[in-house]
């Protein structure tokens, strides 16, 4: 059992002393001497998967996506004339500064959606609107947001 995997040395030691013989120690108990990742895996018998290893990780998978459009990557202009072309678009830039919501957004999706709301304000080169999720306030640079979209 787990509870017999983790038995403390000293219990070890202890049984030693009763039986008055040595114990031969059992690689299959938790261990100081190694790490938690090396103890967990020699317990369930296998190699536990690693969050870095490159062998299964994508860089997509690090990549946030908008909560607009729900892409990584805007595609371009020349995405639209090549069908093979990999979608090196720009990545979400903008990010809700609510803590608990956090979502990501293209510029020029955050400025489009903020554009559509009635109760959007311009100053200068922003527009200052509500987040889609959150309605905490979100700003994006005007001009950014035009050339994009």
């Amino acid at each position: 059992s787990f509870a017999e995997f983790v038995l403390e040395e000293e219990e070890e030691e202890d049984d030693r002393t009763f039986h008055n013989k040595p114990t031969t120690t059992n690689p299959k108990r938790w261990s100081e001497t190694r790490s938690v990742r090396e103890n967990l895996e020699l317990w369930f018998g296998s190699s536990l998967p690693s969050p870095l290893s490159p062998s299964t990780t994508e860089k997509s998978d690090y990549l946030v996506e908008c909560g607009i459009c729900y892409a990584h990557r805007l595609p371009t202009e020349e995405d639209d004339n090549d069908p093979d072309s990999k979608g090196e678009g720009p990545l979400p830039e903008v990010k809700c500064s609510n803590s608990s919501c956090n979502r990501h957004y293209h510029e020029s999706c955050l400025f489009e959606w903020l554009h559509s709301l009635p109760t959007a304000r311009v100053s200068f080169d922003r527009i200052f609107g509500a987040c889609p999720y959150c309605c905490e306030p979100v700003s994006v640079k005007i001009a950014n947001g035009v050339n994009n979209h």
